[in-house]
């Protein structure tokens, strides 16, 4: 169990890890609202959260509800905190049974934090000891389909991905170039395997942007598979004016690392 403190000393117990595939947290008053973190739930879920809940959330002190959203199951818990309202956002699989108060628990956490006035990374550490990242992953590259490398992440015992990650995207973008010819065009869209001995390189494509994920062991396929997908639309998320006028610039790209780490231990 982790322990919390705040300065008057009243603490909050939250589990290690609860069993829910999202979390969102959302500042929202009546016209407005600010995504503060969110995790497992893509960012165009979030939005259709909100403005799906939001007169509800706005118009109570404070409550808690669950809903059915498409084929998830939501539970919702918001509190007033000044002019704003604090909200919480969960979804699961539908009709599969949570421990209802791990929720409420780690609800009182991140809104005491949020009160507290503590960093967004507090509140990231907070969340993302509660919905663990994906383990396996040796390495993710982010590739124009034009050879550029625009983000790389790399565990520290490969040395020597680190010191060719270059040509490591080339090889990538070629291999790509080469399916649309032989296989047809945007046939790298779809999630694709490229196996060696022991790992293997999972790889889709978007917009002419190539996203590879280096892994040697696929434990919970599900799972990561899930993860890529959710990564590739907070990049598009994130850089998507960029990638329109691109210059050439990747100095820009090195915002994404904190998302990636979100999603995957490296």
């Amino acid at each position: 169990m982790i322990t919390l403190n705040d300065k008057s000393q009243e603490s909050l117990v939250l589990p290690k890890a609860i069993r829910v595939l999202g979390i969102g947290l959302v500042s929202m008053t009546r016209y407005r609202y600010n995504i503060v973190f969110n995790k497992g739930i893509s960012c165009s879920v979030m939005r259709d959260l909100i403005h799906l809940y939001r007169s509800e959330i706005v118009g109570k002190k404070e409550g808690k509800f669950i809903d059915r959203f498409g084929i998830f199951t939501v539970y919702i818990h918001f509190y007033t905190v000044g002019s704003e309202k604090i909200s919480i956002f969960y979804i699961d699989e539908k009709d599969k049974l949570v421990k209802y108060e791990d929720l409420c628990s780690l609800s009182k956490v991140l809104v005491k934090t949020y009160c507290s006035n503590d960093s967004h990374l507090t509140i990231s550490q907070i969340c993302n000891k509660s919905i663990p990242s994906a383990k396996g992953l040796s390495a993710l590259f982010v590739i124009s389909t034009t050879g550029h490398t625009l983000f790389t992440k790399i565990r520290n015992d490969k040395t020597r991905l680190s010191e060719n990650y270059v040509q490591i995207g080339g090889f990538l973008s070629a291999i790509l170039m080469f399916s649309n010819e032989v296989i047809g065009k945007n046939a790298g869209e779809s999630l694709q395997a490229i196996h060696f001995e022991n790992q293997q390189f999972l790889i889709t494509v978007k917009e002419d942007i190539i996203f590879a994920y280096l892994v040697e062991e696929v434990k919970n396929s599900e799972t990561i598979e899930r993860y890529i997908e959710l990564l590739k639309e907070e990049f598009f998320d994130l850089y998507w004016d960029c990638m329109k006028d691109f210059t050439g610039d990747l100095s820009q790209f090195h915002t994404f690392e904190p998302i990636v780490e979100k999603y995957f231990s490296i």
